[in-house]
């Protein structure tokens, strides 16, 4: 049973009746964090790339290529949130692969309305290593921005042990509950 699994098993009754609140370990100080090892320098690839809001569709037809290629990478991601973590990673660095690097310049982000300017929108991006999508693969867009984020906090679960696992579990129902969405949304059959 990996980890992700076990924080999926409802019957987990000793971290649940823990307090969230309540540390698992006492005070760190900052001598403790300056003596420990240093932390894993984020990947180059740690971006997330997401569709403007306001192109963001209700439904997406695709053609049946498509959908089989969609089906093929949701359920791909499905299997990959059973496992572990070396091979979870494996797995999703696989499926981003399949998906391939987002295409297209980035967009211009209409800043009308916000007290904001376009360079700041655009210096909030980088800030946040977020790739703003033009609209021309919606589908592909939206399944590589979750399986994006599901590399990134399935490594933040690995650089965290002590994290409740309560809220790894609805995490993790959070990323299923995605990934069904989006087959809803694609007009998929049912995964699984």
């Amino acid at each position: 049973m990996s980890q992700y699994q076990r924080a999926l098993d409802p019957d987990v009754t000793s971290e649940e009746n823990r307090s969230v609140e309540s540390p698992v370990r006492g005070q760190i100080t900052l001598k403790e964090v300056k003596a420990s090892a240093p932390m894993e320098a984020p990947a180059d690839d740690g971006w997330l790339d997401l569709p403007l809001p306001d192109w963001l569709p209700a439904e997406t037809p695709l053609s049946e290529v498509e959908k089989r290629r969609m089906h093929g990478v949701l359920s791909g991601l499905l299997e990959a949130i059973k496992l572990d973590h070396p091979q979870i990673t494996a797995q999703l660095d696989a499926l981003l692969t399949e998906l391939g690097k987002a295409a297209g310049e980035r967009p211009e982000i209409e800043t009308a309305g916000l007290p904001l300017t376009p360079f700041q929108a655009t210096d909030y991006d980088r800030y946040f290593r977020v790739n703003r999508q033009s609209a021309e693969e919606p589908a592909v867009a939206m399944v590589r921005s979750l399986i994006q984020t599901v590399r990134a906090v399935t490594q933040l679960f690995a650089r965290s042990p002590d994290l409740p696992v309560v809220h790894v579990r609805h995490q993790m129902e959070g990323f299923e509950s995605h990934a069904h969405l989006l087959a809803r949304t694609f007009g998929l059959e049912p995964l699984r």
